[in-house]
């Protein structure tokens, strides 16, 4: 089954309105007529059977035959992740821990982070195409921090806490918090002794992954697989 995504402003109860790629990618990629039936997500939680009505260059119209609406997984997962130099591997990530479950996810530029420019625009494309690959219906959250701490200091709700960290052998159980987790990957280079500093006093629970020294995406999208099924 292929889900397309719609932007909620153009979501009614009866008609949906696909624009730019997404119109594109059912008008002239998968060659899609009027009449065939699609399905379409608004990203809110909500899936709905459609049957197309009208196609041209830019937008594809379709009626609604049926919705459903699936409330989110628990726990909730939200992934806090350094910035990668090489824009391949961040995408990577992103898309596998989307894929996997991932709510939220909050970059940020580590102080051992390479230099380098994201743009989120990729990002959020990256997202989209991940929970449709996935067949989720909720568009997980893309934000960009200006540090680690900045970025701890945004959530100030009830998670659990729990950064990856291949210093330590062993771990504690770890529950989620009543809004589930924030899981920690540094970049590359690690954490530094500020960014240690900073977590310890957010309470930030260590977690290893292992003996075996890990890439940071395979190291973010084990702590979302591992977390996310947790319960």
């Amino acid at each position: 089954m292929n889900l397309f995504y719609a932007n909620p402003e153009d979501v009614s109860s009866s008609f949906i309105c696909l624009r730019g790629q997404e119109a594109k990618h059912a008008g002239k990629v998968l060659r899609h007529r009027v009449g065939d039936s699609i399905y379409i997500t608004d990203g809110n939680g909500t899936r709905y059977q459609c049957s197309i009505t009208h196609i041209n260059n830019d937008t594809v119209d379709a009626k609604v035959i049926q919705s459903t609406f699936e409330e989110k997984t628990s726990p909730e997962v939200t992934l806090l992740l350094g910035l990668l130099k090489k824009r391949d591997r961040l995408e990577f990530a992103i898309e596998k821990s989307v894929e996997l479950g991932a709510d939220r996810i909050v970059l940020y530029p580590g102080d051992h982070s390479e230099k380098g420019r994201v743009r989120l625009d990729r990002v959020e494309a990256a997202v989209k195409s991940a929970m449709k690959q996935s067949l989720r219906y909720y568009l997980p959250e893309v934000i960009l921090e200006k540090n680690l701490e900045s970025a701890l200091n945004s959530f100030t709700d009830k998670r659990t806490l729990i950064a990856a960290d291949e210093t330590i052998s062993g771990n504690e159980v770890a529950k989620p918090g009543e809004d589930g987790f924030l899981l920690i990957v540094g970049p590359e280079g690690g954490f530094s002794n500020a960014e240690r500093e900073a977590m310890k006093k957010r309470g930030v629970l260590a977690y290893s992954l292992g003996s075996k020294r890990l890439r940071t995406e395979t190291a973010a999208i084990a702590m979302v697989d591992r977390f996310k099924n947790v319960l």
